[in-house]
């Protein structure tokens, strides 16, 4: 309760106290519709069938309808709390990943973080709080049950607490560690197939030329029957309450005729209405009691998620890029002791075309990870003018950089909405300059939609040059000082590669104080630049 209770806002602390009102409203209203019934069993049980009888009759089927109309409505309060809940920690915990940073993204995997952002907040909401509620509902209904049979016969309530308790211990003791097992293996189960999907749709090219599929197929199977198989022992254990719950009643009859004194048929009759409401909420409590146990591992992915999440950057700083860039001494290594970068010195003019080269592993990317800001050296500094770049200055840095990769990002959109990322109100008219700088114009003229034209998922119906180019457009619309890129031509025959390489030859023209930065493994593909930096033995040489 005490993690719960660190997961939720103020506010929802708040709200929390009038939903947990509307969960006593509810159990008193069980109460009252159980008490309804009592009058109609006195006049069974006495034989009497005069219009008392059938007018005590018609003002339980009164109450008992009011009742259901207002525990509905009560009931959807609850819901939309809890619904709300889940939206907010849903937000929450994919603001936190992202905050998190890149290497964090790429150690955990995108695939598992996408299932806890979506299915574990909402595993946390409605099915462990939603179930803490109606476990509450319940035991107060049962404490009003008990408390009126002590006041009416004390020995009655007795035998139904005889009855109940030790099998309701006993199913809690059995199975605790068992169900909360099934559901942390469950939730890995889950990660994995999910992984194993998107990996193979996206891998289909390779997978079929390969004939792979049949090995993935052998993972997602044998996935589905450690999933069935854990939802076959949990629904074994899910049908062990109603077991329990009619075995109490069984034993409390046997009690109650071996023991009871008085009208025994009365007591008995008392009893048999007393668990016509006991026993589904006797059942109701440890099966979600099982569900919590279930989903427990929910929370802890939640507090773990949200721990240590990055505080929110003051956006409003400025940084101004006029003069230079500079590496001093940065030093790099990553958390398995791979140095990429040691001791590395580099000075980078506004308004120059440098290109970076160097083997696979030196610390190319490394290089533009620390540009961004996205990784710290763990030595050394890198400068803008006389500013040090560090998280207090990122975002501002940000706002000057555009970032073309090798694969760019694509989402499933208009052209529009690729080239102006994260802009809403998109500006026509330097949307076709930008398109005309990026030499995209007469294609997307060609296009039967033009610029609405819908790209696909990952821009699957686009050639390599289409995206790097749309990547370009992408920076020049945000009016980037700086464009990072990042093995951009690596996959593209000679002739695309040139005519990517023209066009941002003739950026010059266009953007005279821009500085373009490029990694590149073929020396043709840094054909355009101003000079080149060969990363080597972590040191530089300027040619």
């Amino acid at each position: 309760m005490k993690l719960i209770y660190s997961l939720l806002l103020p506010e929802e602390l708040n709200k929390g106290l009038w939903v947990g009102g509307a969960t006593f409203i509810m159990a008193i209203l069980d109460f009252i519709g159980l008490a309804a019934l009592l009058p109609i069993l006195y006049y069974l049980l006495e034989e009497d069938k005069s219009k008392a009888a059938l007018w005590f009759c018609l003002l339980a089927i009164g109450v008992i309808s009011i009742k259901n109309i207002a525990i509905t409505l009560l009931s959807r309060y609850q819901h939309r709390y809890l619904l709300s809940l889940y939206k907010r920690i849903s937000l929450s915990l994919y603001t936190a990943y992202y905050q998190k940073g890149l290497l964090f993204i790429r150690e955990q995997g995108v695939n598992r973080l996408g299932y806890e952002v979506n299915f574990t907040c909402y595993a946390f909401s409605m099915n462990m709080l939603a179930s803490l509620l109606r476990i509450t509902g319940d035991g107060l209904l049962i404490g009003l049950v008990l408390g009126t049979l002590l006041i009416y016969d004390w020995s009655t309530a007795l035998i139904l607490i005889v009855s109940f308790v030790p099998f309701m211990l006993l199913y809690f003791i059995s199975i605790r560690k068992r169900v909360r097992e099934y559901g942390k293996k469950e939730l890995e189960i889950k990660r994995k197939q999910s992984r194993i999907i998107t990996e193979t749709f996206a891998g289909y090219a390779d997978l079929e030329v390969n004939n792979a599929f049949y090995a993935r197929k052998r993972s997602f199977r044998q996935g589905l029957e450690n999933i069935a198989n854990y939802r076959l022992e949990m629904e074994t254990l899910l049908r062990m309450p109603l077991f329990l719950s009619e075995l109490s009643v069984i034993v409390g009859l046997t009690l109650l005729t071996t023991l009871g004194t008085g009208n025994i048929k009365t007591l008995v009759g008392i009893f048999a209405v007393a668990a016509f409401r006991l026993l589904p909420a006797l059942k109701d409590i440890l099966s979600r009691w099982t569900l919590i146990q279930n989903t427990m591992s929910s929370l802890q992915v939640i507090e773990e998620g949200l721990k240590n999440s990055n505080p929110s950057i003051d956006t409003t700083k400025e940084l101004l890029f006029e003069r230079k860039i500079l590496f001093q001494d940065v030093t790099y290594t990553y958390e398995n002791g791979e140095q990429v970068l040691r001791s590395f010195n580099c000075c980078i003019h506004k308004g120059e075309y440098i290109g970076f080269s160097g083997y696979s592993g030196v610390g190319k990317s490394t290089l533009f990870n620390l540009l961004l800001g996205f990784i710290e050296p763990q030595q050394g500094e890198l400068w803008i003018d006389e500013t040090p770049l560090n998280s207090s200055v990122q975002t501002a840095w940000l706002k000057k950089i555009g970032y073309v990769q090798q694969d760019v990002f694509i989402f499933q959109g208009s052209l529009a909405e690729n080239i102006a990322l994260g802009v809403k109100d998109i500006n026509k008219d330097k949307l076709e300059c930008v398109l005309k700088q990026a030499c995209l114009f007469d294609w997307v003229a060609s296009l039967p939609q033009g610029v609405d034209t819908l790209l696909g998922e990952y821009g699957g119906r686009l050639s390599g040059g289409q995206k790097q180019r749309i990547g370009i457009a992408r920076a020049l619309y945000k009016e980037a000082e700086i464009i990072l890129l990042d093995e951009a031509t690596s996959a593209l025959d000679n002739e695309t590669e040139k005519e990517i390489n023209d066009t941002l030859n003739q950026l010059r023209q266009h953007c005279k104080e821009l500085t373009i930065l490029s990694i590149a493994h073929r020396e043709s593909s840094l054909a355009y630049c101003d000079r080149v930096i060969k990363i080597e033995n972590f040191s530089q040489k300027g040619n």
